[in-house]
C-alpha cells in the first residue's frame, strides 16, 4: 500500500533557499523523517496501545528515513502474523467441548484469528491448526511453532491508515516543512 503526499510551496522554497546559497534537500530530508517517526507514534502506535505492547508495533512497522541516496521516507509494516499471546486482548468463543474459536481484540472490534482453543483443557493455550515436528528441532521450537498467530502488523496498518490519517500526515508535513524553512533562512 502506497499513499502519495503532495507538499505544496517546494519551488518557491528552493529559489529562496538558492537566493540564500543554502541547499533544500536537508530541509525536505528532515521534515519527511520527522513526519514518518511521528506518524508513525501518533497514528499507528497509540492506536494499537491496546491492542498490542508497543515495544512490539514499533518494531514491527519500521520506520525507512530518507538519505542522501532517497528522497522518500517511509513506514512499512511486517506481514509476519503476531503471536497470540503477544495481544493484551484475546478470547475465544466456543463451538463445541474440545474446540473453540479465537480471536483478538483490535482498535476496531474483534477479530478471528487462526487457531483454535480446547475450552476443556486446563490451560487453555491457543493452538495453532497446522504444526509439524522437523527433524533436529528441539521441543521448545516446536512449541513455540504450534502456537496460534494472530493479524499481521501490516493489518492492522491498513485498517488504520484511513483517509482522515492521509489529511493528518500531509498537514503535519506540511507544517513541518513550513518549520523547517524558517529555520534554515533565519540562519
Amino acid at each position: 500500500m502506497q499513499v502519495k503526499l503532495k507538499l505544496n510551496g517546494v519551488e518557491q522554497a528552493m529559489r529562496q533557499l538558492q537566493d540564500a546559497g543554502k541547499k533544500i534537500d536537508p530541509v525536505l530530508r528532515g521534515a519527511l523523517n520527522t513526519t514518518a517517526t511521528k506518524t508513525r507514534a501518533d497514528r499507528y502506535v497509540s492506536a494499537l496501545k491496546g491492542t498490542l505492547k508497543g515495544v512490539r508495533v514499533r518494531s514491527a512497522l519500521k520506520v525507512k528515513r530518507a538519505n542522501s541516496r532517497r528522497m522518500n521516507s517511509r513506514i512499512i509494516p511486517s506481514s509476519s502474523g503476531i503471536l497470540l499471546l503477544n495481544y493484551q486482548s484475546w478470547g475465544y468463543d466456543p463451538i463445541d467441548a474440545t474446540r473453540a474459536r479465537l480471536w483478538v481484540r483490535g482498535p476496531n472490534g474483534r477479530k478471528v484469528a487462526a487457531g483454535f482453543v480446547n475450552p476443556s483443557s486446563v490451560g487453555k493455550l491457543p493452538w495453532n491448526t497446522r504444526s509439524k515436528m522437523g527433524r533436529g528441532s528441539n521441543e521448545a521450537a516446536w512449541r513455540a511453532r504450534r502456537l496460534a498467530m494472530g493479524p499481521s502488523a501490516a493489518y492492522w496498518f491498513k485498517q488504520l491508515t484511513t483517509s482522515q490519517t492521509i489529511r493528518w500526515v500531509n498537514a503535519y508535513l506540511q507544517q513541518e516543512f513550513t518549520k523547517r524553512m524558517r529555520k534554515e533562512l533565519s540562519r
